[in-house]
């Protein structure tokens, strides 16, 4: 079996580890190859429609820059 190393690991997402693992009485390690091979299997039984689902989802909450045209521009500096 393999072995991983993980570094440079944020405090707080070691910090949920290590209570998720608590919680169900598992070790650290073991508490992350579940969730591992949850998040993977579940990213393999995913259909195309679903990924685009998610995608729109997250391009939903993306920040966008409000569009701003060239004459809108113009006539904000002529009333200064």
């Amino acid at each position: 079996m393999a072995t991983l190393y993980v570094r440079d690991m944020p405090d707080d997402l070691y910090a949920r580890l290590r209570d998720e693992a608590r919680g169900s009485r598992r070790s650290i390690g073991a508490a992350a190859v579940e969730i591992l091979q949850a998040e993977l299997r579940e990213r393999s039984e995913l259909t195309v429609g679903e990924v685009l689902k998610r995608a729109r989802k997250v391009r939903a909450r993306a920040v966008r820059p409000a569009a701003v045209s060239v004459a809108d521009e113009i006539r904000a500096d002529r009333e200064r």
